[in-house]
């Protein structure tokens, strides 16, 4: 008996020792998860971004691993987006340089700002019309020919006409810019122009706009061909080719727009109208010396011509209405000759019925006549 209750004791103070144990254990777990906490909270950004980059390589890992289509649309993206980054820098790059002007089309620029782009560096179009009526039109033209010749240009286009009453001519004259007024002056000595026109248009704005848009569009085409050189794959190789033809397209096409403006620049352009009016008036009129019958040998032929002109106008009328004049006889003079039978038939059968009502009346008077003496 006094061993089991010996048993019994130590059985109850094991036991609670055990409890003390377990409870220390606890509280010894639960300080270490609330330090582990503490310390988690400052190196949570720090794991994540581990996790999110182990991740990453493991989808570019699978990624690697799939089949060729799919490597193939990756390469086509990734060239894409080089295309786009080429042409962000590319635009960034000729930004500083849109206000700079060009001195010519293959895109250079002065160092200088827009304000030292004097009024003598600005591209001007210059344009002029004119209209003279000259006496002696040969004499004129070869003038103005000379004139031409003489100020360095040349006769573009040139078309003849001659009527009647009038000839004209029509010039479109290039003639350098720097000739430009002393070819006025020289057409205006040789006759006083009735109409006169001048006019400019300045290109230097779209000039330098023109040379920034070049600029740019050939740094575009420098990193294409250098990323073309670079690239391992067909899809970007066909990729930087199409977008490179296109760059290479627009270039020529500004190179191209450049060019005109320059021509037009340096060589302006005068509309020439030359008139001469044929036995009219103003001929008659302009001739005011020389001996009399010479005048009045002019104002012959100057009557001549005004009749001669009646006359074919007369022509012209009587050809133009012999066709329809014919057309309505052959249809008209029937009717009147149906007209006029129709008519004298009908006054004959008036006049039959008038004879008969007075040989009527007679033959009753007659009759009543005796008629009365009896009674």
């Amino acid at each position: 008996m006094q061993e089991t209750g010996r048993i019994a004791s130590r059985a109850k103070l094991a036991s609670k020792a055990a409890v003390k144990r377990r409870k220390k254990l606890t509280m010894w777990v639960m300080l270490a998860l609330l330090a582990a906490v503490i310390s988690g909270c400052g190196a949570a950004d720090s794991s994540s971004k581990e996790a999110a980059g182990a991740q990453a390589k493991a989808i570019a890992d699978s990624k690697s691993r799939s089949d060729a289509p799919q490597a193939a649309a990756e390469g086509s993206n990734a060239a894409k987006e080089q295309l786009a980054t080429a042409a962000a820098t590319a635009a960034g790059e000729a930004k500083s340089d849109a206000n700079k002007p060009a001195d010519s089309f293959n895109g250079g620029a002065s160092a200088a700002g827009p304000d030292a782009y004097s009024a003598m560096d600005r591209k001007i179009i210059y344009k002029a019309s004119l209209t003279m009526q000259v006496d002696q039109y040969a004499e004129a033209q070869s003038r103005i020919e000379s004139a031409v010749k003489q100020a360095g240009g040349y006769i573009l286009q040139f078309n003849e006409n001659e009527t009647t009453y009038e000839k004209n001519g029509n010039f479109v004259i290039k003639v350098p810019a720097s000739g430009f007024s002393s070819l006025l002056g020289q057409l205006e000595s040789i006759h006083p122009s009735t109409h006169k026109n001048m006019q400019g248009q300045d290109v230097s704005e779209e000039f330098v706009d023109l040379a920034a848009r070049l600029k740019a569009k050939q740094v575009v085409e420098s990193r294409l061909i250098a990323f073309m050189e670079k690239a391992s794959k067909t899809d970007e190789l066909l990729a930087f080719s199409n977008e490179l033809g296109k760059t290479q397209e627009e270039i020529e096409r500004i190179k191209g727009r450049m060019r005109y403006l320059e021509q037009n620049v340096a060589y302006s352009t005068i509309e020439l109208r030359l008139t001469q009016k044929l036995g009219s008036a103003a001929v008659i009129q302009s001739q005011d010396h020389g001996p009399l019958f010479q005048r009045a040998f002019s104002a012959l032929n100057g009557s001549a011509a005004v009749l001669t002109m009646i006359f074919q106008w007369i022509v012209i009328v009587l050809a133009a209405v012999l066709p329809v004049a014919i057309v309505a006889a052959v249809i008209l003079v029937p009717l009147w000759l149906l007209s006029r039978t129709k008519r004298k038939k009908l006054l004959e059968l008036r006049r039959k019925l008038s004879e008969e009502n007075v040989e009527t009346t007679l033959n009753r008077s007659k009759s009543e006549g005796p008629r009365e003496t009896q009674n």
